[in-house]
């Protein structure tokens, strides 16, 4: 039997643990879980007068993933006047990428012809060579994240379910040039993360909920998938929970499939699978992406 699958992206919500939210963290969170053109064009107009980091790399992430062709053209005219030489190298890379993606990818010849613009003014700055060469090859990765094993709270994922969700969280991770295993192999220590001028985070997922429900001959099935982002001391250190450098995020999603066990398990599957790619790609990697940036 087919299964169909809802995920429900109005109950994703990504709780950045600060004790006051600023004015730049806000209008971040705006443009890039808003659900209306309106409130993304305000949030993106607003960031496009400030150079902090983490306002350029939101804005370098709606010209690469906004569904609006408008937005992702006033993003791209914005990066001209927020990049400057004193722009942190890893906001500077994923702008100048966003852009030149923009050039020869964008559907919309507006945004394309913008874009082109926008880096032709910056073609003075210089951009970072590549980690090897300024951090010394072999040293280590400028930022280490460990993906740490998926926690099953509900005691019913299929046998290979967890390690398939650690998976996905790894995949999205890495799209964004992060590493994800450390050059000498296993894990890094706190010595090694500092020799090495890494700066390491862990992201870890946690299925928490999951309900089975039985009628006639279908089964529906609810899930919950939660995933928390925060800096990493290393294999003998440990998780910092800091205001402004660790959250957590949590989506949810429901699927309707047959009755036998094998169709169960594979709703299952398909449900904390889309909870953990959207989660992940839609909320933790922006995130992530900031806070690397911000401390570069």
């Amino acid at each position: 039997m087919s299964r169909t699958l809802a995920v429900a992206t109005a109950c994703l919500m990504l709780c950045i643990r600060t004790a006051s939210a600023d004015t730049i963290a806000t209008n971040v969170d705006q443009l890039s879980t808003g659900s209306t053109y309106k409130v993304r064009l305000a949030a993106a107009l607003a960031l496009s007068k400030s150079k902090d980091a983490r306002a350029v790399i939101a804005v370098a992430d709606a010209l690469e993933s906004d569904a609006d062709p408008t937005i992702r053209r006033v993003a791209a005219l914005a990066l001209e006047k927020m990049i400057d030489p004193r722009t942190p190298d890893d906001a500077k890379e994923l702008s100048f990428t966003a852009l030149e993606k923009a050039v020869t990818d964008d559907r919309d010849a507006k945004v394309r012809d913008t874009a082109a613009s926008t880096l032709k003014a910056l073609s003075g700055i210089k951009r970072k060579k590549s980690a090897a060469a300024t951090r010394g090859a072999g040293k280590g990765p400028p930022v280490f994240v460990q993906i740490d094993k998926t926690t099953d709270q509900s005691n019913k994922l299929p046998a290979d379910a967890s390690e398939r969700v650690m998976k996905i969280v790894k995949s999205n991770v890495e799209r964004t040039g992060y590493a994800t295993t450390w050059p000498a192999g296993g894990l890094p220590t706190a010595a090694d993360l500092s020799s090495a001028r890494s700066r390491g985070f862990i992201v870890a997922s946690t299925v928490k909920k999951l309900d089975i429900t039985k009628a006639g001959g279908q089964t529906q099935i609810a899930c919950t998938v939660a995933i928390r982002v925060a800096p990493w001391q290393g294999k003998d250190g440990g998780e910092k929970w800091e205001a402004n450098k660790a959250a957590s995020a949590s989506g949810s999603a429901k699927a309707t499939t047959g009755s036998r066990d094998r169709d169960i398990q594979g709703g299952v599957r398909d449900c904390i699978e889309a909870v953990a790619e959207d989660v992940t790609s839609r909320q933790v990697v922006p995130f992530l992406k900031r806070i690397a940036a911000a401390g570069s």
